[in-house]
């Protein structure tokens, strides 16, 4: 990637901490647009995703402030509002600030705060394999989308992606997010030109679809095997309304369109290929594999040695290979992209 930008000292800072959060454990997405109804309200620095077990998961918005007077107490009042806005578990302040004062404060109002002396720490190693927020974005928004998603840009697709983290981790945040993904999956086969930035994209938006089926997975993780199928099934077929939600918009349309319409609505709901999706995250196996699957095609994402999907390891090729089965593209096309033929 060339030309890239110059990171700023409180950029900087959110890539250390994100490299931190990383390295013990963490799912992170960095600078996460909260929006409401289209509407850009905030930034989130550091979204963080934990999972403790089949049941638990952590979620946490990180405020990180790298300023001569970075106003600590302002800080934990914001980032313990937003933390409740969003339902998360917990929140963090990153501060240089050291005064003892500022962790009793957050303390008081359930805030863990990373204050100067912890953040100098991180300055000392700050050697990464990875591509910043700033690089791999430059990167993103020189291509667009002309007619699939309206003349956007391919970094606001990614922005938008990362933005059902916050607040659709449900099935209409999957279905959204796997729309995506088949876009790239499509562009990486058709674009040579744009293939490396699609296929980075492609692991990217990937992981962001691992962890809200994570998150979805956790609440129906101990139900008998033929509940949790029909419960994925009815997400990946009809959304958060589920079957009776539908159900009850098909009756309105009938009484309106007449049955041919209604008719038609359900044969078109059918020729989706959920099963695909419902066996595969119905498996035991794959529940206990999604996580750690996400945080592997995110570092994929952002590895400045890029990696062809041919050399990626198995199992993720096999998490590939269920969304390519999806979308009825053949697996050994998208495999073999940068197989060279022999003459």
């Amino acid at each position: 990637m060339e030309n890239q930008p110059t990171l700023f000292k409180g950029e900087l800072m959110e890539e250390q901490i994100r490299n931190y959060f990383l390295s013990i454990g963490y799912y992170v997405a960095r600078g996460v647009k909260y929006r409401y109804d289209n509407i850009d309200i905030t930034d989130i620095d550091l979204y963080l995703y934990g999972r403790s077990s089949s049941l638990t998961r952590q979620r946490i918005n990180v405020d990180i402030k790298n300023k001569k007077s970075p106003q600590a107490f302002e800080r934990i009042l914001w980032a313990n509002g937003l933390m409740k806005v969003l339902n998360f578990d917990s929140c963090i302040v990153a501060t240089v600030d050291q005064r003892p004062v500022v962790h009793a404060f957050g303390q008081l109002h359930n805030t863990t705060i990373l204050d100067g002396a912890f953040l100098a720490k991180l300055r000392v190693n700050n050697i990464s394999d990875r591509f910043s927020e700033e690089e791999i974005c430059t990167q993103f928004s020189k291509y667009g989308s002309y007619k699939t998603f309206h003349n956007k840009d391919w970094r606001s697709i990614y922005e938008t992606s990362k933005s059902k983290l916050l607040t659709e981790q449900d099935f209409s945040g999957f279905n959204s997010v796997l729309n995506f993904l088949t876009y790239f999956i499509e562009k990486a086969l058709s674009d040579e030109q744009k293939r490396e930035t699609a296929i980075r994209l492609i692991y990217l938006i990937l992981s962001h679809l691992l962890i809200i089926i994570d998150f979805i997975i956790k609440d129906i993780a101990f139900l008998e095997p033929i509940i949790k199928e029909k419960k994925l099934s009815d997400g990946f077929k009809f959304g958060n309304l589920g079957k009776e939600g539908v159900d009850k918009i098909i009756f309105m349309a009938v009484q309106i369109a007449g049955n041919k319409s209604a008719n038609a609505f359900l044969r078109s709901l059918d020729e989706i290929p959920t099963d695909i999706l419902k066996v595969f995250f119905s498996k035991n196996d794959t529940a206990k594999n999604v996580f750690p699957w996400a945080k592997e095609f995110e570092n994929l994402g952002y590895k400045k040695n890029f990696i062809t999907p041919e050399n990626i390891d198995v199992q993720l090729k096999g998490v590939i290979s269920v969304i390519l089965d999806y979308a009825k593209i053949e697996r050994r096309k998208f495999f073999d992209l940068y197989s060279v033929k022999s003459s």
